[in-house]
């Protein structure tokens, strides 16, 4: 295993789940003697949620220039890979490039990943599942629906949870007058449903709780947000952080009370992981994917219909005021991380043995990869496909009107 290398790609390095996911994997990989590395194939993009490059994880560009045509893309990173092989692929959440899956060979083991309980991820995996040796779905229900999408999946498909830093024991928390609340992600309208947050601390401050809310992250929509801040007169009781690294993280969290989150839908979320590792109560919209799973009601958390305002309140106000329950539920919380499999070692464990595996089967032509033509997404930008020199007249015509 020492020998096999491991690339996963990612479009850029912007403030997601699969970025963090993909950072704590290829470090601990590395950790363990085994050659990893994380490919940006699309570095260009500009990005409003920037993410923390880690010192401890080596992120390359895919070697190709920045107006290269699509297909000149393609071709670049099938060669990039096959230049590696023997070695194992994971397109991680990139759509676009990971449309290659059906033309690399045998020595390029493909383990593709569903990350999301959403139609692009489910889309992502309908049309490329067969061409990958095997796919990941990071909770049972993620698993139960890529089931039903192709029948031949269901012998593939392994359930591997993300895994995080889980503190040794539950830290502890000194007794604060303030209710001292924590959001961490990606601040978007869209699925994020950032514009609760702002309402939530408002219908606390009526109720009398004296609260702060962190806000850690970064995305397009904070301007709306902060504009909300303001009309409903809560700028005192919200500070934004911007986007931290995995450290700066841990301290926020251990410094809070509960974790909010307030999604329409996930996959596994990393950020509610995090929190419970370090003993914060979640209190978090009640999704199929990942929460039910992990968040007891009553017992190490809430679950609250998504958009219900008041009743997120509630559950707050309840921790605050019942300082006992609190410690009761940050405990339960913390032993369901702790104990639950939610570890990086056990994640790193999972995905070593399914590494073997694939090998093993690649090795024995268990399961050989059909050979196909590129399948690209059917949502991709038409002008992707533009030769560069095109694409190079195009950038600096928008550069001009700009200006």
């Amino acid at each position: 295993m020492g020998e096999i290398k491991v690339v996963v790609t990612t479009p850029s390095w912007s403030l997601n789940g699969p970025n963090v996911f993909a950072a704590n994997l290829v470090s601990g990989l590395l950790g363990m003697g085994i050659a990893s590395q994380i490919v940006l194939t699309r570095p260009d993009w500009s990005d409003a949620k920037p993410l923390p490059v880690p010192t401890n994880v080596p992120i390359v560009e895919l070697p190709i220039s920045r107006f290269a045509s699509l297909r000149v893309r393609w071709r670049t990173l099938i060669s990039y890979l096959e230049d590696l092989a023997p070695c194992i692929y994971i397109p991680n959440y990139d759509f676009i490039h990971s449309s290659i899956s059906p033309r690399l060979s045998e020595r390029v083991a493909i383990v593709g990943i569903v990350h999301s309980d959403d139609p692009q991820h489910y889309e992502h995996v309908a049309r490329l599942g067969r061409y990958w040796n095997a796919i990941v779905a990071v909770s049972p229900t993620i698993a139960a629906r890529t089931a039903t999408l192709d029948p031949s999946f269901v012998s593939r498909t392994s359930v591997i949870p993300y895994g995080v830093e889980v503190a040794d024991a539950l830290p502890e928390r000194h007794p604060d007058s303030v209710f001292r609340i924590v959001y961490a992600g990606r601040l978007v309208q869209d699925q994020k449903r950032i514009l609760d947050l702002p309402r939530i601390v408002r219908a606390l401050v009526d109720r009398g709780v004296p609260v702060q809310l962190s806000i850690a992250g970064s995305g397009p929509d904070q301007g709306i947000l902060m504009e909300e801040c303001a009309a409903l007169e809560v700028q005192r009781q919200i500070r934004f952080l911007g986007t931290l690294s995995s450290s700066e993280m841990r301290d926020v969290m251990r410094q809070n009370h509960a974790f909010i989150l307030t999604s329409e839908f996930e996959g596994l979320p990393l950020s509610m992981l995090e929190a419970m590792g370090d003993g914060c109560v979640p209190v978090v919209t009640d999704m199929r994917s990942g929460v039910p799973e992990l968040v007891q009601n009553g017992v190490n958390g809430y679950r609250v219909q998504v958009g219900d305002i008041q009743k997120f309140a509630d559950c707050l106000t309840t921790l605050h005021r019942d300082m006992q329950l609190h410690r009761k539920m940050a405990a339960r919380a913390y032993e369901t991380l702790s104990t639950g499999g939610y570890r990086i070692r056990d994640m790193l464990t999972s995905y070593i043995a399914l590494f073997q595996r694939v090998l093993e089967q690649s090795e024995q032509g268990a399961y050989c990869r059909p050979l196909a033509s590129i399948l690209p997404a059917p949502s991709l930008y038409w002008p992707e496909y533009l030769p560069g020199t095109i694409q190079r007249i195009g950038h600096y015509g928008k550069r001009l009107f700009a200006e």
